[in-house]
């Protein structure tokens, strides 16, 4: 079974109340719902594969994978690292050759990529920044609707504002959730470990990326300074991006993305690496749409060091692209366990959902 065309469609579906809109550091605009490019492969014998990537291509993908086997995943990896296909869309393809090849063998994803470890997934329920009123009501909601025993909230704009918006979850929720910030890189290092000893007296026990992991002496000092569970996501790509954060021990938790490393394999990859140095994974949130979602649930399902909460902004969608939407329940998804991606995708939903 072959590639036959590979076409792609970006969309965009809206967020609604509690999650939307979502306002990350540096203030408005923020994201105004789950973005993706929505990659359809079809292959020679009509049986067709869905992903989902970010970006867009400049060249036409079926020009360069027409013909390939829609096994030889790596192979077709390969060719587009060649042809200087970004790391974003290219994420797109390789997911739906995931899903391609799994339909085509009648087994999910997940037992291609090494067999099933867990069949329900831990997910965090993100939030962009609101005042501590409203940071410390949307919590509630989070926990109450849809069960996450884990909150990530931005953060890198003011220590003053972060740290109020802490206690006021803290407050709300601080019993039923873990708390985690994201600076998103945004602290030096003497303004980050000031404000790790205050957030870890407020009970917070989590912080991502609160200065930038270039430094990973910053990192390393921050870490053994305060106790806190740092979590590592920029600048985390292919595996190779991430072995000297792992050699310096600058990170608790490593949180690779499909976008970023260029598709499943290269994050299971890098989940490879990182467990040699007993480090365990979760995954980035790209304001994922149903697919990556699926996506991520199977990479947690057969990758035994990928154990911890996986950011998620899936809950705040109105729709999704998918027949039928996923569901948070308990905090947790159940790993869609059908053929593929064990989704079905609406492509009606595709054209109402259209950008550009």
């Amino acid at each position: 079974m072959h590639i036959k065309r590979i076409t792609a469609v970006p969309v965009t579906v809206p967020y609604e109340p509690p999650l939307g809109p979502y306002i990350g550091r540096g203030g408005p605009p923020g994201a105004v719902g789950g973005q993706g490019l929505i990659v359809k492969i079809e292959s020679d014998t009509g049986l067709v594969g869905w992903g989902e990537g970010t970006g867009q291509f400049d060249t036409d993908p079926t020009d360069l994978l027409a013909g390939q086997h829609i096994a030889d995943i790596e192979k077709s990896t390969a060719l587009m690292i060649d042809a200087g296909i970004p790391r974003g869309p290219m994420s797109g393809i390789e997911m739906a050759l995931w899903d391609l090849l799994g339909k085509a063998t009648d087994l999910p994803v997940c037992r291609l990529l090494g067999g099933v470890v867990r069949t329900e997934v831990d997910f965090c329920g993100c939030m962009g920044l609101k005042d501590p009123a409203e940071s410390a009501a949307t919590a509630e909601a989070y926990v109450d609707r849809w069960g996450f025993r884990f909150i990530k909230t931005k953060a890198g704009d003011d220590p003053a504002q972060d740290l109020a918006i802490a206690q006021a979850i803290q407050q709300a929720v601080g019993q039923r959730t873990a708390l985690r910030p994201d600076a998103n890189g945004g602290y030096d290092v003497e303004t980050a470990e000031a404000m790790m000893r205050q957030m870890r007296d407020l009970g917070v026990s989590y912080f991502e990326d609160p200065c930038d992991s270039e430094d990973p002496a910053a990192l390393v000092r921050i870490r053994r300074e305060t106790g806190m569970h740092i979590l590592v996501n920029m600048r985390v790509g292919t595996a190779d991006s991430v072995v000297h954060l792992l050699q310096a021990e600058a990170a608790d938790s490593l949180m690779p993305d499909t976008p970023a490393a260029g598709g499943l394999l290269p994050v299971k990859k890098v989940a490879t690496v990182a467990a040699a140095w007993g480090v365990p994974c979760l995954m980035h949130c790209s304001h994922d749409l149903g697919l990556k979602t699926a996506a991520i649930t199977h990479i947690a399902a057969s990758t035994p060091n990928f154990s911890g909460p996986n950011d998620t902004c899936y809950h705040g969608l109105t729709d999704d692209i998918l027949v039928e939407k996923l569901k948070i329940e308990n905090g947790k998804m159940a790993v869609p366990l059908g053929p593929g991606l064990g989704v079905e995708v609406d492509e009606s939903k595709i054209e109402k959902y259209r950008v550009g």
